[in-house]
Formats: structure tokens, sequence, C-alpha cells
């Protein structure tokens, strides 16, 4: 009887201390008919299996695709997620000396082509149709917010968002974060330095009152000694990096 306990209580031993968490293997494509006119270039990260999976859209900066976002991606197709990295700067010749034109000039036909991405994700078989999130990063995490509010997706994830003027109806942003939150927005991640130089963190804080104010969904996390591009080489805060990367995970877990 005793020799049958010790085995038993050996294999709960087992079964507690074996890993949780299963990677999944991805598969990558390159696709180039997408968006509106079909003619946006993108990387589709599907995991392995049959799904369905839940599906992200992953939004770069104003720098343009960079590897971080396409290693970012393939983290969470690790994770289970379905990921598309549209190069949506690519189409309108956009670069860093004229990002804002992609939140004024060209943002109507912008959203019109993450509208038409995102449309594409939920007629794959593999993907839940029903379960599309968004995270970006500066310029993309201004867009990220923006199709969460606007309920194009049921989740948005902004890593230090471009988030200057989008409160304010003096800038000329197409698209006004206190003119397009409502209680209905899905919800939203605010991931932020207090160093960041790029964009203030009083930004931040601002629309995290605004979306108080008005019932919406949200969740801000501040980090203290962490600036613009916090996760990438170069401006790489480790602290912030790996809360930051534990905090996106929770929360498309809960909403996703």
């Amino acid at each position: 009887m005793k020799k049958n306990r010790d085995t038993l209580t050996f294999l709960v031993l087992v079964l507690f201390l074996l890993p949780t968490s299963y990677v999944f293997a991805i598969q990558e494509s390159s696709i180039s008919i997408l968006g509106a006119e079909k003619n946006i270039d993108a990387e589709l990260i599907m995991p392995d299996g049959p799904g369905p999976f839940p599906a992200v859209l992953v939004l770069h900066t104003s720098g343009g695709l960079k590897k971080y976002d396409l290693d970012y991606a393939e983290k969470l197709g690790q994770e289970g997620y379905a990921c598309l990295v549209p190069n949506y700067f690519k189409t309108y010749s956009l670069s860093a000396d004229t990002g804002t034109w992609a939140t004024t000039v060209y943002a109507e036909k912008i959203l019109t082509d993450f509208r038409a991405e995102i449309k594409y994700l939920k007629k794959q078989p593999k993907i839940n149709k029903d379960k599309i999130g968004a995270v970006g990063f500066s310029m993309g995490g201004y867009w990220a917010l923006v199709l969460a509010a606007l309920g194009d997706v049921q989740a948005g994830v902004s890593y230090y968002g471009a988030l200057t003027g989008g409160g304010s109806a003096d800038s000329d942003i197409k698209y006004h974060f206190d003119e397009i939150f409502t209680q209905k927005s899905s919800p939203v991640l605010l991931l932020h330095g207090k160093e960041d130089l790029t964009v203030n963190v009083r930004f931040a804080q601002q629309l995290a009152d605004m979306l108080r104010a008005k019932g919406s969904v949200y969740e801000l996390q501040l980090y203290p000694h962490a600036g613009h591009r916090f996760e990438r080489a170069g401006s790489l805060d480790k602290p912030a990096a790996r809360d930051s990367w534990k905090r996106t995970l929770a929360f498309f877990g809960r909403y996703l």
C-alpha cells in the first residue's frame, strides 16, 4: 500500500512540475494582395494545428516594417495567435519624415486597408473570426487604438503609441480619440514609458483619463525608467520589455 502511495505522490509531483504553456510551431508566408486595392505586402504567421486560432494585426512604427515587428509576431504565433504584419507605410511611400501623413492625408485609405486585412483574416478557416486583436508600436499603437475604438477588433494594445494630438480636436489628425471612443469600444491596453522623449507620458495619462470619463474599458501601465521603443535594441529597458509582454499576453488571453 505504501509503495502505491509513493508512486501516486511521484506522479502528482511530475504533473505539477511539467510546464503549463505550449509553444506552437509556426509557418510564415508572404502575401502581396491585401488591402482595399490589393496592393499591400504583408507577412502571415500561422501556428501549426487545426485551430481555430485568435488573430492579431501587428502594426509597425513610423520607421516602417522592421525585424523587431516580425520577431514579435513570431513570438505571438508561438503562443497560439495567428498574426498578420502589413507593410502599410510602403504602399504610400511613407517614411519617418512623412509618417504624420498616415494619420492625416492617407488616414482614411489606411483605415480602409486595415479593415480589408481584418476581413481577410476572418475568411481564413484556421482563424476564429470573432477573436481579432491589434497590437501596434508608436504610430502602429495609434492605429491599434483606433481599430479598437471603432470596434473593428476585439482588443487593442498600444506600445508607446503616437498619442500626441489624438485626443485634441485642434489637431489635424483624422481620427480623434475623444470622438471615436465610447462605452461600446473594445478594451485597450496602454503601455508607455515615463521617460519617453518622443511621445510624452502625459498624453498616455490624458488618454486614460478620457477613457475613464467615457466609461471605455482600458488598462494603463507606465514604466518609470523606460523611453520610446523600450522593447527594442538601442532603447531596450529589460524590465519594461518583460512586463509589457506578460501584460499583453494576459490582456489578449482575457479578450481574444
